[in-house]
């Protein structure tokens, strides 16, 4: 094996027969123990909240994947325990915070490396869900062996951003089902306000060519298509009074500009995570090939971190949207006719979704305040080593909530759009009822 000549050549390896971060400077000459000590000075998280045990499980698979690139320098006996692990599903208990995803996200991966050690053995593990056995207990079950991590097996499995990364990939596709189902309540929208089908034309995103804003106003297009409530681009009168508004107010007539630029970061920050998730990123990279050890810094997550601070931003853009079509729908002066709150009944009783409206301020407001970029706020940190810092796994988490909320919004705002559509039809059928009734009676002429 190449690195094990190299290092018996006396040359220095950054943590092989080095110590860490700021301590570098320091030479150590038993590697298996030198892993050891990366593994206990990182397990110092507090466990009052642990991540979610699949981010975790994922988290091992993204480094399993990483690993197999062979550029880190670990024997296949490391990637495979790895993939045992997950399919006998073993998965570590993990602190949620603690990592700053500059070297990687150190302490959380630590964890996973010492249930890989053993020396966690006596810690409980997630095991088919439950937290009741040991480490120790549930290899034994298992017919699994603990490993001895050879030089750098321990900082290879540690030394990336993989937890930020696997959240990223998470948010991303939970947030890529919330841009559909965002298009879904914009068309059903535009149909309980009776909106135009003009915003949506092609020749509108012909004319500005946002690759976002074409798949935007063609998903509305073919959700509206035989639609009974929207209205055509019919060209009034100006002597008619009774028109209403020459055009759409903003939450439905720009809606295919607003969503624009997210569904274009969404798509972005996709390539990004994928490229993350798919590549080596731990530090040095070896390679074996050309029998060369390069010092670099793969580790550092900002690639991640800007993603989903971005992915964020668009939460909270798509969040602002989806509140604002509602606040219309829900505000009787604006709907042409729908009772006020919604009410499907005595509207001086029943005040329909009222609570609803100002719980969605809430989880909208509640989304704003986390919208801050995470990358704005890195500290120095470790003997100033990592002077700068992705804070990437933090960015994550905070996407998750922000998704979370979304999710609470979109599905108030299905209900009360159901409400809504229920009443148009209802009213639907009522006038087609009295006309059919009218044109029935005959109404004496008087005479004068």
């Amino acid at each position: 094996m190449f690195l094990e000549k190299y290092t018996k050549l006396s040359k220095v390896v950054y943590g092989v027969n080095t110590g860490y971060g700021g301590s570098a400077d320091v030479r150590n000459t038993d590697a298996i123990e030198n892993q050891k000590s990366l593994i206990f000075h990182l397990n110092c998280g507090i466990s009052n909240r642990v991540m979610n045990p699949g981010l975790v499980r994922a988290s091992m698979l993204v480094r399993a994947n990483s690993l197999s690139n062979a550029k880190s320098g670990v024997r296949p006996e490391v990637v495979q325990l790895l993939c045992d692990m997950i399919n006998n599903n073993i998965v570590p208990v993990v602190p949620l915070r603690g990592s700053i995803s500059a070297s990687g996200d150190l302490m959380p991966l630590s964890y996973i490396a010492a249930c890989m050690s053993g020396m966690k053995a006596d810690s409980p593990v997630y095991f088919n869900g439950s937290t009741s056995a040991s480490a120790k207990t549930v290899f034994d079950r298992c017919n699994l062996s603990f490993i001895t991590f050879m030089a750098k097996e321990a900082l290879a499995v540690i030394n990336s951003s993989s937890c930020a990364a696997t959240l990223a990939a998470v948010n991303l596709f939970d947030f890529g089902s919330l841009i559909l189902l965002s298009e879904l309540v914009s068309a059903m929208s535009v149909e309980v306000l009776h909106g135009r089908m003009e915003s949506f034309h092609p020749i509108v995103h012909e004319s500005l060519q946002h690759f976002g804003m074409k798949e935007f106003s063609e998903a509305i297009n073919k959700l509206l298509r035989g639609s009974q409530f929207v209205r055509s681009n019919k060209i009034y009168d100006i002597s008619n009074t009774n028109c209403g508004l020459a055009q759409d107010r903003y939450p439905l007539r720009t809606s295919p500009q607003w969503f624009s630029p997210l569904i274009e970061t969404l798509s972005e920050s996709i390539r990004k995570i994928n490229v993350e998730i798919n590549s080596t990123n731990d530090n040095p990279i070896i390679d074996h090939i050309n029998e060369k050890i390069i010092h670099c810094g793969n580790f550092q997550g900002s690639n991640t971190a800007v993603a989903m601070d971005q992915t964020r931003q668009s939460v909270q853009m798509c969040a602002k949207m989806i509140f604002a079509q509602l606040s219309e729908i829900l505000n009787f002066h604006m709907t042409d006719g729908l009772t006020p709150n919604l009410s499907g009944c005595d509207y001086t009783n029943d005040f329909g979704f009222k609570g609803v409206d100002t719980a969605l301020a809430s989880y909208v407001s509640e989304i704003q305040t986390l919208n801050s970029p995470v990358t704005n706020q890195v500290l120095s940190a470790e003997m100033h080593n990592q002077a700068i810092n992705s804070l990437a796994l933090i960015s994550s988490r905070m996407t998750a909530e922000s998704i979370e909320l979304l999710k609470m919004i979109l599905s108030s705002s299905i209900i009360c759009l159901c409400q809504a559509l229920d009443l148009r039809w209802l009213q639907k059928k009522v006038n087609e009822s009295l006309k059919i009734s009218l044109s029935k009676m005959s109404f004496p002429v008087s005479k004068s």
